[in-house]
């Protein structure tokens, strides 16, 4: 079986890494069974990508809208399904509302097949994990920005309060910026409500591109 994955450039390399592991190519030479949508910020490349691709199994990952969102650009939507990116060996997978169950069951076959767990979620912009690291980032970065206490004091106030194994402004350098705006772009979206909206303070870092504790 054959895959190609496009996107973001670590995890493409994770994914080729983890399907090459279970005995499956990435040889663009070769028929593509299965394709790995990994845009997690720009919206136009992502969509420009599966406007253009075509394969019984489509992988997208739901992180800046919603795996429906996404399937509505495809060739075939049916064929699309939702996952968050791969961390360790868990994977979140939703259905997208035009997804065909038997390629809702292909998927989660293939998935497992790779040696990955499975958690199944419902739909929408960075299904359960990124959407709310996203928000406990964005409401730390606000908290940061009104003065009630530097990003590192954050950071240690919620390892220690919290028992987190990170604090948020650490996960927010860890996901990327970029990756939490998007999401909260993406929220914003979809629900209308302002408690998405990204605090400027996140904007503007990724506007000037860089990370929260590096240049504190």
């Amino acid at each position: 079986m054959n895959i190609f994955a496009a996107g973001q450039p670590a995890l493409v390399e994770d994914i080729h890494n983890i399907c090459g592991e279970a005995g499956y190519t990435h040889n663009p030479e070769l028929p593509v069974d299965a394709v790995f949508d990994i845009h997690l910020t720009d919206l136009p490349a992502k969509r420009q990508f599966l406007e253009s691709i075509a394969a019984d199994l489509i992988f997208t990952a739901a992180v800046p809208c919603s795996a429906t969102e996404a399937a509505s650009w495809a060739v075939n939507p049916t064929r699309v399904v939702g996952i968050s990116p791969i961390i360790g060996k868990i994977v979140e997978l939703t259905p997208a509302m035009q997804t065909a169950p038997e390629v809702l069951a292909h998927a989660e076959s293939f998935l497992r097949d790779i040696g990955l767990e499975i958690v199944r979620v419902a739909d929408g912009p960075g299904l359960v994990r990124m959407r709310i690291l996203s928000c406990i980032i964005n409401e730390a970065v606000a908290a940061a920005a009104d003065g009630v206490a530097s990003p590192g004091d954050i950071d240690t106030a919620m390892k220690l309060g919290a028992n987190y194994p990170l604090g948020p402004i650490e996960w927010a350098d860890n996901l990327t910026p970029e990756v939490v705006l998007a999401v909260m772009r993406g929220l914003q979206y979809e629900y209308g409500e302002d408690r998405y909206r990204p605090a400027p303070l996140l904007v503007r870092k990724v506007l000037a591109k860089q990370n929260f504790l590096i240049s504190e």
